[in-house]
């Protein structure tokens, strides 16, 4: 009789992002994960002592592989309108991912301060700041319009309301960009 093969926590990873991938985050649960790698639960709770802690390493794997999208596709030129046509290209290309990380509870209680103040979005309100010649709270304010843009527009994505190419979204946030700097005091851009 040949050996049980012996489950990772990686193939547990790689089987509950691909369930995020085509089903959704509310399919991940021990029955699904077990039926996706071929075995009972008993090795996933080997692993983890109970789905909390297994999603909490889910939305980490989710996490960093958002952050690993964002960064190849966002440019120091003007990082604010890179990261916005970024984060519409993941929605089109990630649409379960998306709806996971942004659209199922994950930013309850943040307030449009915490957003700005989050260590991951000082980098392109201060290159915004450099690349519209705005103070900081103008350049805040740019960030703010620019994010609640994209969001509206990936969501609308997600949400099946709206089949845009990635051209057509980066002319919208583009003319977005500009208009907004502009509007707020920034130089012609």
């Amino acid at each position: 009789m040949p050996p049980k093969p012996i489950i990772t926590k990686q193939n547990i990873m790689d089987a509950a992002i691909q369930l995020v991938r085509d089903k959704g985050i509310g399919s991940v649960n021990a029955r699904s994960l077990a039926n996706a790698l071929g075995c009972s639960t008993r090795p996933l709770f080997r692993l983890y002592p109970n789905m909390a802690e297994l999603k909490k390493d889910i939305k980490a794997e989710l996490d960093n592989y958002y952050n690993s999208f964002m960064e190849s596709r966002m440019s120091n030129e003007n990082r604010l309108l890179s990261q916005g046509i970024a984060y519409i290209a993941f929605a089109q290309k990630e649409k379960m991912i998306f709806n996971a990380l942004f659209m199922n509870m994950t930013m309850a209680g943040s307030t449009l301060q915490d957003i700005i103040h989050a260590e991951w979005n000082r980098a392109s309100i201060e290159n915004a700041k450099e690349v519209a010649g705005l103070s900081m709270d103008k350049a805040e304010m740019l960030f703010i319009n620019c994010w609640l843009y994209s969001h509206g527009i990936a969501t609308q994505i997600v949400a099946n309301n709206i089949d845009i190419s990635i051209e057509t979204a980066t002319g919208l946030m583009t003319n977005a960009f500009q208009r907004f700097a502009m509007d707020i005091g920034g130089t012609t851009i």
